[in-house]
């Protein structure tokens, strides 16, 4: 697995450029996935590829929480890091978050310190 390639899977392209730009400022390649099913496909073609994940949780069609389990049913990616983003930010939400399976939370607007050292942490 290369070191330091995250995949973010955000719908919103002004919120995946803002989590692009800063994994580029910290040395990170990146490549976006704009559903959970172009995240599938890419990762399928490239189990290898990446990582870590950086999902939100409001996706169209199939949302983080439902991703998130697939990917923690699939032996191959089950111990990959996976980091929950959302707008929609409740306490009840970080705590259902962490218990389902998440290993990160943050709330956008991102407090890009914490977010980048969580990172850092998950990748070292």
């Amino acid at each position: 697995m290369p070191a330091q390639r995250i995949l973010i899977v955000e719908d919103e392209p002004d919120g995946a450029d803002l989590v692009r730009r800063l994994l580029k400022s910290k040395g990170k390649e990146t490549a976006v996935a704009t559903n959970a099913e172009v995240a599938i496909a890419a990762l399928e073609a490239e189990p290898d590829a990446y990582a870590a994940i950086v999902i939100d949780l409001a996706l169209p069609e199939m949302d983080g929480f439902e991703l998130m389990t697939l990917l923690r049913g699939s032996e191959y990616f089950a111990q990959m890091p996976l980091i929950a983003i959302t707008a929609f930010h409740t306490p009840e939400l970080k705590v259902r978050a962490l218990e389902s399976g998440f290993d990160a939370y943050f709330p956008k607007p991102l407090d890009t310190a914490a977010f980048a050292a969580s990172l850092d942490h998950f990748l070292n």
